[in-house]
């Protein structure tokens, strides 16, 4: 399967479905085509941008997530299929029925995954920071400690600089992130529904306005691989949330990523998680499956 990211960002452009295509015009003159089997996640930036519904049924009939971002490329909606897997309502009265500690547990794995992860971001991008692998064991169930926040503050500073906050509605840096991010939480969410999971009942995040608390809870270990990436293309190029960029963080659904057995990517990654995740929530039992290693030296 080809996991490739689909922007429409010109303004006024129209996409639907012919053949088993996604095409897109503008004016009615064609502007290229996509085949809907290659596509992970289709991205709607463009201001007065249009899909057809015929082409919306089928990329969910497809599992391809769909995105409607707003302002700073904060996504505002997302679109995927209401059922696609055969044991949908088993997993979903397990969601339901999940124990308030089981939960917990699994927030638990998540955030020090998440930090392990911030801590090889930082040896990888600056300097590491052995306060953050201190701080991974501290973070017990469900994290009563706010061990993630703690974190979070020498994370930023030390891989932005101290004057760097993160806050979705700033441009450069923040716009950079936000794009990655919507790229990771589709994927996510995709990866969700696909293991039989209801996205709208989280572990942790209990947003009463967002539909995809669950995605929002299991990209967390995967942050720190769009953190970095953005980071190299500050670097090399500044903050501008240009072409070039967007390329470039799109190709990370394709990132490699060490597993227990050797190298996965990151698209694959994501689904491997949410399976455990499903069968975490059916056996009683908390056990995710995220990668070793966000930062793998390959070849």
């Amino acid at each position: 399967m080809i996991h490739r990211v689909v922007e429409l960002q010109e303004p006024g452009l129209h996409a639907h479905l012919d053949r088993g295509f996604l095409v897109v015009e503008k004016s009615r003159e064609e502007r290229g085509r996509v085949p809907l089997d290659d596509i992970a996640v289709l991205l709607c930036t463009g201001p007065g941008d249009s899909l057809s519904t015929n082409l919306l049924a089928a990329l969910a009939d497809r599992s391809i997530c769909t995105v409607i971002c707003g302002d700073n490329y904060h996504p505002k909606a997302l679109v995927l299929p209401y059922d696609s897997h055969h044991l949908h309502r088993q997993r979903l009265e397990a969601q339901i029925a999940a124990s308030v500690p089981l939960k917990k547990r699994l927030w638990q794995q998540i955030i020090r995954a998440k930090i392990a992860g911030q801590s090889s971001a930082l040896r990888r991008c600056t300097s590491a920071d052995s306060t953050l692998d201190v701080l991974i064991p501290r973070v017990a169930s469900g994290d009563p400690d706010n061990i993630e926040a703690q974190a979070a503050r020498r994370y930023w500073s030390g891989l932005f600089g101290e004057s760097f906050t993160r806050d979705q509605a700033r441009p450069g840096l923040n716009a950079l992130l936000n794009y990655g991010y919507a790229i990771l939480r589709a994927a996510t969410a995709r990866a969700v529904v696909a293991a039989g999971l209801y996205p709208a009942l989280g572990l942790h995040h209990r947003s009463m306005e967002n539909a995809f608390v669950l995605a929002d809870d299991l990209m967390e270990p995967f942050r720190p691989l769009i953190d970095a990436h953005v980071f190299d293309h500050w670097r090399a190029h500044g903050a501008e949330v240009n072409t070039e960029a967007k390329k470039a963080l799109a190709r990370l659904l394709v990132a490699d990523l060490a597993i227990s057995d050797g190298y996965t990517i990151l698209a694959n990654a994501l689904h491997t998680a949410a399976q455990s995740l499903a069968r975490s929530l059916l056996d009683g039992f908390p056990s995710l499956e995220l990668p070793d290693n966000l930062f793998p030296a390959v070849g």
